[in-house]
């Protein structure tokens, strides 16, 4: 079984796997894309004015297909935070409305705001996931995965494998160097993950295949642990389970 939560992640996440494994194809076959008198075949100077400057070169096309592989895998390292966020989000409302502790997921979060009509207005499930949907900004606003993660376990009161959150964090975290520094980590980042090769040229992260493949699989398998933790305690509603 798994909850619609985790089958979202998934769905989701095949889009981007796909694009990464089509920009790998593009790279690996950009001279047989290549014109007779354009960069690529097909190419003109109405419809691409920019690559249309482009020489004809080797060079050239390497430099432009790289760039967009490197660009799609920068999306897909986002999203996959976006929907590891998500899916965070989504267990701590099933939790409210199936029975978790509620003095543990309100926790230090005990003062919010709700309107007097949100709270007439609505029945006991709608104002349990509004009550969520507000602590679950404060701890966004907090601007700390690792700390997101743990508040979360900590909330729910789920035993999560420790060492599959470390797997995950590198990949989690990576987002934020992509975001604030263009791909260049500091060294408080590289000491605290070494595995995380750097380009000694651009002194950026090297994403690849093989990083992409990673990534998911550490997130996907921490995703999976909630996912069977959340069941064993039976904070997922009937609905929200399929095999």
């Amino acid at each position: 079984m798994a909850s619609k939560g985790f089958q979202r992640f998934e769905n989701r996440l095949v889009k981007f796997r796909e694009d990464c494994e089509l920009t790998e194809i593009i790279v690996a076959n950009k001279e047989r894309l290549k014109g007779v008198d354009s960069i690529f075949l097909k190419v003109t100077e109405d419809s691409h004015p920019l690559l249309s400057a482009r020489h004809n070169t080797s060079g050239s096309r390497n430099l432009i297909v790289t760039h967009l592989r490197n660009t799609m895998y920068v999306a897909y390292i986002k999203e996959l935070y976006e929907e590891l966020t998500e899916y965070l989000h989504y267990i701590l409302i099933q939790g409210s409305q199936n029975g978790a502790n509620v003095q543990r997921l309100v926790g230090e979060h005990n003062e919010i705001t709700l309107s007097a009509n949100e709270i007439l207005s609505n029945n006991k499930k709608e104002l349990d996931k509004k009550v969520m949907e507000n602590i679950f900004r404060k701890l966004e606003n907090e601007r700390s995965t690792p700390a997101l993660i743990s508040k979360i376990v900590r909330k729910l009161g789920l035993d999560i494998d420790q060492q599959l959150i470390n797997d995950a964090l590198p990949y989690l975290v990576v987002r934020h160097v992509f975001v604030h520094s263009d791909g260049k980590p500091d060294e408080t980042f590289r000491r605290q993950y070494p595995n995380i090769h750097i380009d000694q040229r651009t002194k950026r992260i090297q994403l690849n295949s093989e990083f992409a493949s990673i990534a998911y699989n550490s997130v996907r398998r921490l995703i999976e642990a909630f996912d069977s933790e959340m069941e064993d305690r039976h904070y997922f509603s009937d609905a929200e389970l399929q095999p």
